[in-house]
């Protein structure tokens, strides 16, 4: 009975170290395609209208949209004090449309999604 432990264990062992790698990938591995990540940014101009950004649901979308969708890029910082948030709609407005015209994967969406995040975060 003794000689299965040392192989079980081995093999959980193996499996969340490969499990913790594939989470904790470099930020060029696969990402969402265009279609998903309409979706989100639909849901976060919805969200915007309905004014629920200090909702759970829009911090996941927010998150969602700003650390998969499109190219890599480094984190966006907060801008402080934080900007006029009447203006996140039509930023989130602006993410749509260039995944739209089929460009969510050039510099510009990468401007208009870290313009987005800094102006406006979950609250």
């Amino acid at each position: 009975m003794r000689g299965h432990t040392f192989p079980t264990a081995a093999v959980v062992v193996a499996t969340l170290t490969c499990a913790f790698f594939a989470h904790a990938a470099p930020k060029s591995a696969q990402r969402p395609g265009e279609k998903a990540c309409r979706e989100a940014a639909n849901g976060l101009v919805s969200l915007l209208d309905a004014k629920l950004d200090d909702t759970a649901n829009y911090r996941a979308t927010f998150a969602a949209v700003v650390e998969t969708c499109g190219p890599a890029a480094p984190p966006a910082k907060r801008k402080v004090p934080p900007p006029n948030r009447e203006i996140c709609h039509d930023l989130a407005a602006a993410l749509v449309d260039i995944i739209e015209d089929g460009k969510m994967n050039t510099p510009a969406f990468v401007k208009a999604r870290t313009s987005f995040a800094e102006t406006c975060p979950p609250r």
